[in-house]
């Protein structure tokens, strides 16, 4: 378990809407999840952020925590029932079961239909729709009883897209797709909001492209910086309780969907 204290001139932001909000991000140590962490403590947020490796927490934390705010680290595999249960059961320590937000945002890709294989796939399952699926349930466990909450789940416009080349992992994303739009009915009467963020091609680790590649898309406007889906999401959060953003497909200027 990992955590730092928020520099004092950083607290008390409550521009945002979201100071003092109890949040948990998987995901949280690269790229979109990273970005939203240090967002959302920069304005007061309490974080709690979970990944694999002790390290890589360590370092999201330092990040995070510097930013702003409350923010604290487990390490634990979304993919792995028992240790999403437990960095819920971390959360209710620290969080008082008062969790206002749950950020998925835990992702993988790989090989497709014709050139993967069984393992490879049940990966992509476990991470992109089980783990959230895990994650969700555990968050309103705890959002119910208080009839409040907000569920975050970031997609990915490949849902829409098709890209032959990932028919696996558009799969996964167009089944996110579909589970907001269901989940959405069963939980909005409750007080409890479903917003999904489906963004382009966004510079993060799982681009399997160099980084000067990478370097060279942001520049020519054909990809986005995590930041900017952080501020998406930072949007969504900071609305009014009567206000439910359902979803919000980001793209490059120049990636042509």
């Amino acid at each position: 378990m990992a955590k730092r204290s928020a520099p004092p001139a950083a607290q008390g932001n409550d521009t945002a809407g979201v100071a003092g909000k109890s949040v948990i991000i998987n995901g949280g140590t690269t790229g979109i999840g990273l970005a939203t962490a240090k967002l959302l403590a920069t304005y007061g947020a309490r974080v709690l952020l979970f990944g694999r490796e002790r390290e890589c927490v360590d370092e999201a934390v330092e990040q995070a925590s510097a930013a702003g705010g409350e923010v604290y680290g487990v390490v634990a595999d979304v993919t792995r029932q028992r240790e999403v249960i437990r960095v819920f059961q971390e959360a209710d320590k620290r969080f008082g079961k008062n969790l206002d937000i749950l950020i998925n945002n835990a992702a993988a890709i790989g090989d497709g239909v014709t050139d993967g294989d069984y393992d490879g796939w049940r990966k992509m399952l476990d991470t992109n729709v089980l783990g959230y699926l895990q994650c969700a349930r555990e968050a309103l466990d705890r959002m119910r009883p208080r009839k409040d909450g907000h569920l975050v789940m970031v997609g990915s416009m490949s849902a829409d897209l098709r890209e032959a080349q990932n028919d696996v992992y558009v799969a996964t994303k167009a089944a996110i797709q579909a589970l907001c739009g269901a989940l959405r009915k069963n939980v909005n009467e409750l007080g409890i909001r479903v917003t999904l963020i489906e963004p382009g091609a966004v510079d993060t680790p799982m681009q399997r492209k160099s980084a000067s590649d990478k370097a060279r898309r942001v520049r020519a406007m054909e990809m986005i910086e995590p930041d900017d889906i952080a501020e998406c999401i930072r949007f969504a959060l900071s609305q009014p309780k009567r206000v439910d953003i359902v979803s919000m497909q980001v793209r490059p200027l120049k990636q042509l969907i």
